[in-house]
């Protein structure tokens, strides 16, 4: 499999023409361990001239400052996948929400809003969607019930009154795409599933490479998200290692914010769509958070390294001082999950 990925990287980081090849990622149901996921890999060839790249909601501003700060450190990355894709024949489409006023007269918009109407126009195309069939075999992994907010009550104060004082509405102060990601004259701009539709029906465009913020919320619900793409038969991916989510660790199932994420992501790869990374575009290896420090957990003591769980037969087994001391380590190193701090306090 390693020989196999270095082919591929090196074929798809120094091709200029001919097709792209990608790696999807899924999940399907173990036919040996009913209940179990098994991750799945096959490789594809895909036409950049009916392939296209939907950036969702990379907003210049957000309500959660932390939200903000991700975007940030991901946008220059975003923008170096997008640049590459381009020169490929990607057709590339900014969707950042609610901000097309700023974009009114662009060439961009109104290669949007004048692509002729499609004939297999979906049911609904026009409307967030908040759940495919395929979903309900499973159980949505995290609680976002409190909109997923991961700032510090003083920190988000502080951000609030910040955004105030430049002018923005500090529930909604997204005005614009963030600056960082180009746009170019052959780009389209649009936040309506309608006309991103038409302009995917014109340039007979299957394949569809979703990227952007935030994986739980806008990426899987937009009009534009993956499960209309998924739900209306077009072939769409998640850029899993491009996003980010709106989740709270201080809310089921109480893990570590990008542990959060990697459980969405897995929920699509296992009932809405494959998942690609950026390296198979850029080469290299995929983006990570530079605040993602799970790698450094403890592998002794009762840690599992990636998600930062300590058994419960050691916690119950171990002296109060020894609990205090792995639970700082969690806490520092990769989240907490809460069950193990009620423990502590017994």
């Amino acid at each position: 499999m390693h020989a196999l990925t270095c082919v591929i990287l090196s074929l798809f980081a120094g091709q200029v023409e001919g097709p792209m090849v990608v790696r999807l990622q899924d999940r399907v149901a173990s036919a040996k361990n009913p209940g179990k996921f098994e991750v799945r890999e096959r490789v594809e060839q895909w036409d950049p001239r009916t392939t296209a790249i939907i950036l969702c909601d990379m907003w210049d501003l957000h309500h959660c400052k932390r939200a903000v700060d991700r975007v940030r450190e991901m946008a220059p990355r975003v923008n170096e996948v997008v640049a590459r894709a381009r020169t490929l024949g990607v057709f590339i489409i900014h969707s950042p929400s609610e901000c097309m006023a700023a974009y009114e007269d662009t060439p961009m918009r109104l290669r949007a809003k004048n692509a002729p109407r499609a004939k297999n126009l979906p049911e609904g195309i026009g409307a967030w969607c908040n759940s495919i069939p395929s979903e309900a075999k499973g159980r949505y992994p995290i609680d976002q019930s409190d909109g997923g907010e991961d700032d510090e009550p003083a920190e988000h104060a502080q951000w609030a009154a910040h955004l105030t004082a430049l002018g923005r509405n500090p529930k909604a102060p997204w005005k614009r795409e963030i600056d960082i990601l180009e746009m170019k004259d052959q780009d389209a701009i649009s936040d309506s599933g309608v006309e991103i539709w038409n302009l995917l029906e014109a340039r007979g465009i299957d394949n569809v490479i979703l990227m952007g913020v935030h994986t739980n919320m806008c990426v899987l619900g937009r009009p534009f998200g993956l499960r209309q793409m998924a739900k209306n038969g077009k072939h769409v991916v998640l850029m899993r290692d491009m996003t980010d989510t709106m989740y709270n660790p201080a809310r089921s199932p109480y893990v570590n914010h990008f542990r959060g994420t990697d459980l969405i992501v897995e929920h699509i790869e296992k009932f809405v769509c494959p998942t690609i990374t950026s390296d198979q575009i850029l080469g290299g290896k995929p983006f990570r958070f530079k605040g993602d420090a799970r790698t450094t957990a403890l592998k002794q003591g009762g840690f599992h390294p990636p998600y930062c769980l300590i058994p419960r037969k050691l916690i119950l087994a171990a002296t109060n001082d020894r609990r205090y001391k792995w639970l700082q380590a969690a806490r520092s190193a990769c989240g907490l999950v809460l069950a193990a701090e009620r423990l502590h306090a017994r």
